[in-house]
């Protein structure tokens, strides 16, 4: 069985959907694409990955999973399988855990099917492995790079780095300029601050404290640019108006653009969310305000420039962070994190990245 899977020939990788796991598997995708070669593989993500990927040297294609659009319903789940099997895919990689997305493997005819065997879905595998549980039976949280790249070892795969990296076309490159050129960001120092977070309420920060932290940066006179995802308008907007200072947004940019805009940005100041990744994957530096969220998760230390703040609480089960989407009680992971102290990790973080240097891509 190993030697067919190192053989195949007509590779697909389906893709994790949030994204920061996306850019946290880009180490796997890289590994992939050194065995195989990109001319025998294939990618499925959402929209959104498309976007960020897109200028990328390890997938011939990208297939868009359109979930919330054109491939929505059973109906939309089958053309979208009907697209794979005109593609007659020998080997499929399956990084997301869910069942939904080895089946939509088996519908789309895909010949051998590789994924961790949780939810019930081991029966739809020809090969992979559990996850990882202590004595006592618990999920042992590890970097989710690292999640992913262990799958790969059950391939035998060369070992790879465990670096996450991120590609940049010469076109948003350019849009980027104009874009901070337009919001008068171009000829000084500027700081991206993500205040939102897909994956629920408990992740924010409060607005007030974001707001507070921008203010005093800006008082530095640093440049403030707000980044924003699909319905995190109110949350940006909240921050705002907390504001003494003047701030521009990324509202109307895409997700390309906006990827290069954080590659010039001299810090980002974000919750435990996507753009921390993005930075993460073009090397620059990161401070992370983080809650409910186990850091055990995202932790790259040897990469990662920056710093995550976090305040333990009495709450937590097991000593590790209860990662709930909302807060039963006071929220107070969050709150214990005064704006005082996150001001400082990123005066030092500017400081030792000397408001510049050079991003890091694919």
């Amino acid at each position: 069985m190993l030697r067919a899977l190192l053989e195949a020939r007509n590779v697909v990788v389906r893709a994790p959907n949030a994204l920061g796991d996306l850019v946290m598997a880009t180490p796997a995708f890289a590994r992939l694409a050194a065995h195989y070669g990109r001319d025998r593989l294939s990618l499925v993500c959402l929209p959104a990955g498309e976007s960020l990927l897109r200028g990328n040297v390890w997938f011939r294609e990208v297939l868009a999973y359109d979930r919330k659009g054109r491939h929505a319903g059973f109906g939309g789940s089958l053309a979208f399988a009907r697209e794979l099997r005109k593609r007659r895919f020998d080997l499929g990689i399956i990084l997301p855990n869910s069942l939904g997305s080895a089946f939509q493997f088996l519908w789309g005819g895909v010949k051998r099917r590789v994924g961790y065997f949780k939810e019930g879905r081991r029966f739809l595998l020809h090969a992979g492995r559990p996850r990882d549980h202590d004595e006592q039976g618990r999920f042992v949280p590890k970097y989710t790079g690292r999640y992913f790249m262990d799958l790969l070892d059950v391939m035998g795969l060369p070992p790879a780095p465990l670096v996450p990296v991120l590609p940049l076309t010469a076109e948003e490159q350019s849009e980027a300029g104009r874009a901070l050129a337009e919001r008068g960001l171009v000829e000084r120092p500027f700081v991206v601050i993500a205040p939102g977070a897909a994956f629920g309420p408990s992740k924010l920060w409060p607005a007030e404290r974001f707001a507070a932290v921008a203010d005093a940066l800006a008082g530095r006179g640093l440049g403030v640019l707000f980044s924003l995802g699909p319905g995190e308008e109110e949350t940006v907007a909240a921050v705002r108006r907390h504001m003494r200072a003047d701030a521009a947004t990324t509202q109307g940019l895409s997700l390309g653009v906006i990827k290069a805009v954080i590659a010039r940005a001299a810090l980002v100041l974000t919750n435990d969310t996507g753009p921390r990744h993005v930075a993460v994957a073009l090397g620059r530096p990161v401070v992370c305000v983080m809650g409910p969220n186990d850091p055990r998760y995202s932790a790259l230390p040897e990469v990662e420039k920056g710093e995550v703040v976090r305040q333990p609480v009495d709450c937590a089960p097991y000593a590790w962070p209860c990662q709930l989407k909302e807060c039963p009680i006071d929220h107070r992971c969050m709150t214990a994190i005064d704006a005082e102290r996150v001001l400082k990790a990123c005066l030092k973080h500017l400081a030792d990245a000397g408001n510049a240097g050079a991003s890091r891509t694919a």
